[in-house]
């Protein structure tokens, strides 16, 4: 990377494991936000890409609900890894999200 870029930014589910490839990124970021919602809406947000991709309503939920929520665990466990934690607020259907960030997690 050249040292004349202020700032780079990127993002990643699995940037910030520590183990296998990905053990050696951590070091190499200066910052970390951490970006969720609740629950629920990452699900339906989840689904609905799903669908607008091409899946049918029933295979986007077990999708949603199979291999993409194990690996949301995943990545949730490497929460603790960040500086900053950003939660997006998505209470008004279909409003643009609000976000508010919380101090160092």
């Amino acid at each position: 990377m050249r040292s004349d870029v202020p700032l780079v930014v990127t993002e990643g589910n699995y940037l910030l494991l520590d183990h296998g490839p990905w053990a050696a990124v951590r070091d190499l970021l200066d910052e970390v936000w951490y970006v969720e919602t609740d629950e629920s809406t990452r699900l339906d947000l989840l689904v609905r890409r799903h669908i607008a991709f091409g899946k049918d309503a029933v295979t986007a939920r077990a999708w949603a609900h199979g291999s993409d929520q194990r690996n949301a665990e995943l990545v949730a466990a490497t929460r603790h890894r960040t500086d900053v934690t950003v939660r997006i607020n998505h209470s008004v259907p279909d409003a643009a999200p609000h976000a508010q960030a919380a101090g160092p997690s």
